[in-house]
């Protein structure tokens, strides 16, 4: 009896032991799936505000020069403009307040703005000064005027101009160093996770050990403890489904901050039997002779330099993609007709293969794409849609590259 009542307990220890580590493992898991979710999209929404902040004011300064401009060609406009030139500059100033109420920017980043902020202040003092200027000149009478008109070209392009352009690449600075502080910050919450992963997994085989020793002693409750065994085994390849699924549902490209092939199945889907729209993807010909030359970080800065150029020029006319390491999608919006989709297809291409100044080399690629102008009905689902734009875009590689073929649907 007492014998029984001993393996008993073994058996009760067992079951106990196993049920708190099955608890701990999932709990963990959970609370691990969820931090990094959170902690990414935290990250993406403060790097999105931060970019948000920095466009805006790209934005003001070129209103601003296009005012300069005017007031160049024609200085007697001066005095209608200062008031559109001030307003511009109240509104990068709320800008500014906008990207100092944005928290976690890494030191690089603040540094970065700071000097454009102080060039941005120059910028200003500087059109100021022309302000009394012009105004004494008014004073002079039309002679004074003439001489003003004069003096401003030639100060607009010895000071004001470059002040403008160093002030706007400053910004473009900014805009870089922040995304590479994303990335930066989303690789190392991913080796956190998976470091912690493996500790549990060295946990979980731990008390895997345990229970076994626990089964020797306890001989009428080995059955049941091979059971738990494996009642552990199917829970933890069902975690890690579960993580691969939420590993799948992250609809971003991190290295670019574009939407990823996850989103553009999950945005179109829908569409492929009712909607007709234009659709394009352009892959680099020979892109891994960057990477073979020049090695992997040299050509990350190259990519995200394209696709920061392709989200400015382009984002206000399509939905873009980049669905796989340097290859781009862009969904048209719907108010683009076929023939503005063509002549945004060569603009795209054009902005793809010209020059881009990376890590003081330039760089410039030949690159290949398709386009397709997409009827209700013509595909079952996207894999089969992209088939047929990446069969269009092997045969443009195939004849020589650096060309956009259009999908022909038999």
């Amino acid at each position: 009896m007492a014998k029984d009542k001993n393996n008993a307990n073994y058996q009760s220890r067992a079951y106990t032991f196993g049920a708190i580590l099955l608890a701990v493992v999932v709990l963990a898991n959970m609370a691990l799936v969820a931090f990094l979710s959170r902690t990414n999209r935290s990250i993406s929404e403060k790097t999105q505000g931060t970019m948000n902040s920095i466009n805006r004011m790209k934005s003001e300064m070129e209103t601003i020069n296009g005012y300069v401009l005017r007031i160049v060609m024609d200085p007697t406009d001066y005095g209608s403009l200062a008031e559109d030139t001030q307003l511009s500059f109240d509104n990068i100033y709320d800008a500014m307040n906008d990207f100092d109420d944005t928290e976690g920017k890494s030191a690089k980043v603040e540094k970065r703005f700071n000097t454009a902020r102080s060039l941005i202040k120059t910028y200003e003092s500087r059109l100021q000064e022309f302000q009394a200027q012009f105004k004494k000149a008014q004073a002079d009478g039309g002679s004074g005027v003439e001489a003003f008109g004069v003096s401003m070209e030639t100060l607009y392009k010895q000071e004001i101009y470059p002040l403008q352009i160093t002030a706007s690449e400053m910004l473009e600075g900014t805009i870089d160093v922040a995304s590479r502080d994303a990335s930066e910050q989303s690789a190392k919450i991913v080796k956190v996770f998976i470091l912690v992963e493996a500790l549990m997994f060295v946990f979980l085989i731990i008390g895997e050990i345990a229970i076994m020793f626990i089964a020797k002693m306890a001989k009428k409750a080995r059955l049941d403890l091979e059971e738990r065994e494996k009642s552990l085994r199917e829970v933890d390849a069902k975690l890690k489904s579960t993580r691969q699924k939420a590993s799948d549902l992250a609809l971003t490209n991190i290295l670019t901050g574009m939407k990823n092939r996850y989103a553009l199945d999950e945005e179109i889907s829908g569409r492929l039997e009712s909607d007709r729209f234009n659709i394009a993807v352009f892959d680099m010909d020979n892109f891994r002779s960057i990477n073979d030359t020049y090695g992997y970080d040299f050509g990350d800065e190259y990519l995200i330099a394209v696709a920061e150029r392709l989200k400015n020029e382009f984002g206000g006319s399509a939905e873009i993609y980049n669905i796989t390491g340097n290859e781009f999608c862009f969904v048209f919006n719907k108010e683009i007709s076929e023939s503005q989709a063509m002549g945004i297809v060569q603009n795209i291409h054009a902005v793809m293969t010209s020059p881009y100044d990376v890590l003081n080399l330039t760089v410039q690629l030949p690159t290949s794409g398709s386009v397709y102008h997409y009827l209700p009905g013509d595909c079952l689902n996207v894999n089969s849609l992209l088939v047929k734009l990446d069969t269009a875009l092997r045969n443009a590689k195939l004849n020589g590259g650096n060309m956009v073929n259009t999908v022909v649907d038999i």
